[in-house]
């Protein structure tokens, strides 16, 4: 597979399917990890790809600007969503929290870059359910117009919102 130089890629399934439902905590813990892992070329099996990385708590908040807490958070969310792998030395996953407090090294690997390679020792769902997204909708709202002061005048938001930034800059 060819590789930019000075670049990650990033697997296409985290965009078309995850973008959308993803917090923004879970975005940016998912990142680190596919940019620890695929983003590094291993020297210990010939110029591959890490298949996983061990990656502390710290080096998460320092990464993602996230707290202690976020990146705890993010991470059980993406076990449970099936987004990632956490494994110990041993490659023994660690589905719970409990059995990942008190463990000292903790690897970490994408499912969306594993398909073809997932331990043995993990069942990971695939395809899982996606979310309903939520839609916007452009509503009109009413507005006094200054060119005809009888009436009100109906604006979409987006041209109400043009002279809401209008004004100010007056």
């Amino acid at each position: 597979m060819d590789y930019y130089k000075n670049t990650t890629q990033t697997p296409n399934s985290l965009f078309d399917n995850y973008l959308k439902t993803l917090g923004c905590a879970e975005l940016k813990v998912l990142l680190v990890i596919i940019r620890q892992t695929i983003g590094f070329i291993d020297v210990n099996t010939k110029n591959k790809r890490k298949d996983r990385d061990w990656i502390s708590q710290r080096f998460f908040m320092l990464r993602s600007g996230l707290s202690g807490r976020s990146v705890s958070s993010a991470i059980s969310s993406l076990v449970l969503k099936g987004l990632i792998l956490v494994t110990n030395e041993n490659g023994d996953c660690m589905h719970s929290i409990k059995k990942r407090r008190g463990t000292s090294r903790l690897y970490y690997s994408s499912t969306l870059v594993l398909v073809n390679s997932l331990h043995s020792t993990c069942d990971v769902l695939e395809n899982k359910a996606v979310k309903k997204a939520h839609t916007t909708k452009l509503t009109h709202t009413k507005m006094y117009s200054e060119t005809n002061s009888q009436a009100l005048k109906k604006i979409s938001d987006a041209e109400r919102i043009h002279q809401i930034l209008h004004q100010h800059k007056n």
